[in-house]
């Protein structure tokens, strides 16, 4: 089974921590391993692995904070379309064909079978009749 992040950063602390134990250092050392590579190599990649989740931890924050930015836009823009629409239908007549072609420009975008609050919408409970 493939390791965690937290996993993985825990063990390489670990052998690190282990490595600059003296002790395991001059034992590794008599038997002709040398330490100090493999440790400076190892704790440079673990700051950059610990910057790098920095970065990506900020850039989620953003990512959610333009999605409800865009969300709050995109909404705002639907109902101003819509209510411009309204106002277009208002002034050529509801019964016009002008008006008729404008009501169905905005009845031809689908609408979700299922509300947000998981209530069907009004669009499922037609097809269902």
């Amino acid at each position: 089974m493939a390791r965690t992040f937290t996993e993985k950063v825990g063990m390489l602390q670990a052998l690190l921590s282990q490595m600059e134990e003296t002790s395991n250092r001059a034992r590794l050392a008599s038997k002709g391993f040398d330490v100090m590579p493999h440790s400076e190599r190892l704790a440079i990649k673990l700051k950059l692995v610990s910057s790098l989740n920095a970065d990506q931890d900020r850039l989620k924050l953003e990512y959610n904070r333009k999605t409800a930015e865009l969300n709050t836009v995109l909404t705002d823009t639907d109902m101003d379309a819509s209510g411009v629409i309204d106002a277009m239908c208002g002034i050529l007549g509801k019964s016009s064909k002008e008006a008729k072609n404008l009501q169905k420009t905005r009845s031809r975008i689908r609408v979700p079978r299922v509300a947000p609050d998981g209530t069907p919408s009004s669009r499922a409970d037609k097809k269902a009749a």
